[in-house]
């Protein structure tokens, strides 16, 4: 194959809406929790505390919920409210998918030209629903469900389906994850900003942008592809 032929996507805020579900949950536990001070930040630390212990995805984010809610309440449990945290986990788990615009489009045309990966990290059930739902996985060879997105992680991945790294592209919204492990093992990442972006996902801008594709929406990949021809 010649370069450039494999293309890798992210799934979550890439392909489909993921966040927005998480920032939702996130005021309904503000709006149950009035007494908390600064409560993003309390949530955002203790759900990266927990990261080692669950994961990413919606599971471990409902349990860092709940340890909030005792540890903030004089540990004098509301049972009210942990029931009502957990009817939001349950909500998150069975919301419909949300293709973002001109995904379906783009992979359909992609497909006819390049071999496509999906690469998405969380919760294993959790993913393979959204996947399953999703109605895209027909214009992809092979879906990777992973714990974490390294540079370990992506030569995994590559080295499986017999791919050298600098015939790679990777597509997703996030800079951390999706960009800059392929950008340092010497493929080259596509960055798609999402409106809304997890602040564990955020990086210093300050990088090397060697290697690296910043395109304001996924069509637009469809164009860049194009000219590198």
């Amino acid at each position: 194959m010649s370069n450039k032929q494999i293309i890798g996507f992210d799934a979550d805020d890439t392909l489909w809406e993921n966040e927005v579900f998480f920032h939702k949950a996130q005021m309904k536990f503000i709006e149950l929790h009035p007494h908390i001070k600064d409560p993003e930040e309390v949530i955002f630390q203790i759900e990266k505390k927990n990261i080692k212990f669950y994961g990413y995805g919606i599971k471990g984010f409902i349990l860092s919920l709940l340890e909030a809610s005792v540890r903030f309440s004089n540990n004098k449990t509301d049972f009210q409210n942990i029931d009502k945290i957990i009817k939001i986990g349950k909500d998150m788990l069975a919301q419909t998918i949300q293709l973002l615009p001109e995904v379906e489009e783009t992979l359909r045309h992609l497909s006819e030209h390049y071999m496509l990966i999906m690469i998405t990290k969380g919760d294993l059930l959790d993913q393979q629903r959204k996947v399953e739902k999703s109605g895209l996985l027909k214009y992809f060879s092979s879906t990777e469900i992973v714990s974490e997105k390294d540079e370990q992680t992506y030569l995994e991945i590559l080295e499986k389906n017999n791919i050298s790294p600098k015939d790679f592209l990777m597509v997703g919204n996030s800079l951390k994850s999706d960009v800059l492990p392929v950008r340092n093992i010497g493929g080259t990442g596509i960055y798609i900003p999402h409106k809304l972006t997890w602040k564990h996902e955020e990086v210093d801008r300050t990088f090397d942008l060697e290697r690296v594709v910043e395109l304001k929406t996924i069509s637009a990949l469809k164009v860049w592809l194009k000219n590198q021809i």
